[in-house]
């Protein structure tokens, strides 16, 4: 795809985290709750590679994982696609998108507390739940980098994640502002998070993609405000950790270490382009983890080594190859 005047082009598919299915969420809530007439957990939402610059609601593709019928339903493992992952230190930068941000209400403790999951992330036994995957460039590293935050504004503008390009553009700027740690690997990684509410029409708690940014490749995940969002909840009861806070921590978690395993969408996913993430999503091994002194509840992540050695927990589809680093 050609890059547009602004120097910005979508180099790869998009993945996120979708919600458990289809229904309202009083019927089917992620976090392991099912209704038993419902059989089928929309794990993944794919977007099409080539968006128009106009596209603001573009065409979704679901995944959905194996129906679980009596004994477990037959696991597919990740299979490697002969791309990269990203094999060196992950230097993550977050923006907090919108005028709400700089409101302290609405703030509340969620960028303080993204902020401690984020500065003890790195090495952490979570963190090296994909290091068993190696790309074409090496193997997965679990270091992050913490670079801090945009600090929010009551001029920033909200982010529409429908509106790919919007979320890319200001990825972009923020690569181009200067504030991160020079990287020339593709290893750069900005986190985007809006006060824009997930709309009704949007199946997906968040994604993640990369983009060319004056040449440079730039790792991007966009999450939606998800205070109050019952559809994208952790029903986290444990922690003290705010709704909006678990929520953000917990698609966070997932599309980190999609990002890590499976950068560009051409590493490590399986049969159904289900990635790390994907496969294991809303489910749970512990109802917290520790990330320094602080607690998340956050979802565990697919290991084909888990699965083949039998020492997974199990995905919603009763799969044992989950694991938390716990």
């Amino acid at each position: 795809m050609k890059a547009s005047t602004c120097a910005i082009a979508l180099i790869s598919a998009l993945s996120g985290v979708a919600l458990a299915g289809s229904p309202p969420p009083q019927n089917k809530l992620p976090g392991g709750i099912r209704v038993p007439s419902v059989t089928k957990h929309a794990v993944d939402r794919v977007l099409p590679v080539d968006q128009a610059a106009d596209d603001l609601n573009p065409e979704i593709r679901g995944i959905t994982a194996p129906a679980a019928t009596g004994a477990a339903a037959t696991a597919l493992p990740m299979t490697f696609h002969g791309g990269k992952v990203l094999a060196a230190t992950t230097q993550v930068r977050l923006i907090f998108a919108g005028p709400n941000w700089a409101n302290a209400t609405f703030a509340g403790t969620k960028i303080s507390g993204l902020a401690k999951f984020f500065g003890s992330y790195s090495n952490s036994p979570y963190a090296k739940t994909a290091s068993e995957y190696t790309g074409s460039n090496g193997k997965v590293s679990a270091l992050i980098g913490y670079q801090g935050y945009t600090a929010p504004s009551t001029k920033s503008v909200s982010l529409d994640g429908r509106n790919i390009n919007s979320v890319v553009t200001a990825a972009c700027t923020e690569y181009r502002s200067g504030t991160f740690k020079a990287d020339t690997s593709g290893n750069q990684y900005i986190v985007a998070y809006t006060d824009m509410a997930r709309p009704s029409t949007v199946g997906y708690c968040g994604y993640h993609t990369a983009a060319s940014c004056s040449g440079q490749i730039v790792q991007v995940a966009f999450l939606w405000n998800l205070d109050g969002d019952a559809g994208c909840s952790a029903q986290d009861t444990t922690t003290g950790n705010s709704q909006g806070l678990a929520a953000l921590a917990n698609v966070t978690a997932h599309e980190v270490q999609e990002t890590i395993s499976d950068p560009l969408l051409n590493a490590w996913y399986d049969a159904t382009n289900a990635e790390n993430g994907d496969k294991c999503a809303w489910s749970y091994g512990h109802t917290s983890i520790l990330f320094g002194v602080s607690k998340f509840k956050v979802q565990s992540e697919w290991s084909n080594a888990a699965y083949t050695s039998g020492k997974g927990y199990k995905n919603l589809s009763g799969q044992a190859g989950c694991i938390d680093g716990y």
